[in-house]
């Protein structure tokens, strides 16, 4: 008997697998939505609820006040102060309008807890899609270099992609993108939105022509990638994170930015797209400090960090010298072991200790070298540097 019940489990064991197998090949056959689909439709729908519900408070509040003045007026006709029939069926009238908008309000309170509870989801899936935003302000200085990417890959003949920033303000949504896309629009709505776009003809080339401008506009613009459009059909192009570290050779140069001066203007670009212009202003008057600050935003880029991770990154460093950036690039790209709290923390630690900015990079780099080989933390190791003179 024992083995009858064994084969008829193992059997059950089969059916079962291969059902399940079968429904995940039906699954993906039919497209079963992601997470971000799943979350975006929902969102939609939660919001054309709360603005139904918005507008029957608004009908509510209506039929409140005028029942509450047709009420005064009887009661001020009357002669009897408040004992006439009309006056009564007013005031039992107001009673029930009064009790139709607190539940409206009711509905629509309800509506607005599932609409952030939809976005605070959306919030925790889309930490690093924020990007897809253009941040900060599109000052003279970007204009020129979209005006100069836009010339460095026009061939002449047959036209060039075309770039352009739009800007949609609050309320408008533009769902023509993907699901991604869609969700940040939902998600963003109330706010002003920017972004860069690239509209290429559909002819061998284009293509390729306008991903590398996305790409070379993105590593500029704070990472922020903008969105390609070939022949009226949206084509998703790389973000730097796939792109790695080194800026491509294959880029070509723009015009007007190839000297001293336009790379300073490009480190400007770059900052303003995480900083304040007070913190800005502050770099300008140390350029080669601006310069360094920008390499390390665009190696912090391809992190795959948020606008806001790079942005708190970047605040700790704008009072550090010149060497100690330097040597925080260095160990940023080469010893990730660390992490940014540690090696920042160390370095304005070390910054503040030492009145020689070189001999402070030195240490910066000796610390980080003796953390590997002891094992001790890298802020204990660079603390023991300032305070024993045992030359750590």
């Amino acid at each position: 008997m024992w083995w009858l019940l064994s084969g008829t489990v193992s059997l059950q064991v089969t059916v079962e697998c291969k059902l399940g197998s079968d429904l995940a090949r039906a699954g993906k056959a039919f497209g079963v939505s992601s997470t971000i689909e799943t979350l975006e439709r929902e969102l939609g729908e939660a919001q054309l609820v709360r603005a139904e519900q918005q507008k029957a408070v608004i009908r509510a509040e209506n039929a409140h006040e005028a029942a509450c003045a047709a009420r005064d007026d009887a009661w001020a006709a009357s002669k009897g102060f408040g004992t006439d029939t009309e006056v009564e069926w007013l005031t039992a009238l107001v009673y029930e309008r009064r009790r139709e908008l607190y539940e409206a309000i009711d509905r629509l309170k309800a509506a607005e807890g599932k609409e952030r509870r939809i976005k605070s989801r959306l919030m925790y899936v889309l930490p690093a899609e924020r990007r897809r935003y253009l941040s900060g302000a599109v000052d003279e200085d970007f204009e020129e270099l979209l005006r100069a990417v836009e010339a460095a890959y026009n061939d002449g003949a047959g036209g060039s992609p075309q770039v352009s920033v739009v800007t949609s303000e609050p309320g408008r949504l533009d769902l023509r993108g993907d699901a991604t896309w869609r969700a940040l629009e939902r998600l963003y709505s109330g706010t002003t939105r920017q972004w860069v776009e690239i509209r290429a003809a559909e002819t061998p080339g284009e293509a390729e022509k306008a991903g590398a401008m996305a790409r070379q506009i993105a590593y500029y613009a704070g990472g922020h990638v903008p969105r390609v459009f070939v022949g009226g059909e949206e084509v998703r192009s790389e973000g730097l994170s796939a792109s790695g570290r080194a800026k491509p050779r294959n880029w070509r140069p723009l015009a007007g930015f190839d000297g001293p001066k336009g790379r300073l203007t490009l480190a400007r670009i770059t900052t303003r797209r995480y900083l304040d212009e007070s913190s800005v202003a502050r770099l300008n008057k140390r350029p080669e400090s601006l310069a360094q600050i920008s390499e390390i935003a665009r190696l912090y880029q391809t992190m795959n960090l948020t606008g806001d991770e790079i942005r708190w990154r970047l605040e700790q460093l704008v009072s550090l010298r010149l060497e100690v950036l330097e040597a925080i690039y260095d160990l940023t790209g080469d010893r990730r072991r660390f992490s940014f709290y540690e090696i920042a923390r160390a370095a304005r630690l070390l910054d503040s200790h030492f009145p020689d900015s070189g001999i402070a990079a030195e240490a910066l780099a000796r610390a980080v070298n003796r953390a590997l080989e002891t094992g001790v933390p890298l802020v204990d190791v660079a603390y023991l540097s300032v305070t024993s003179g045992e030359g750590f």
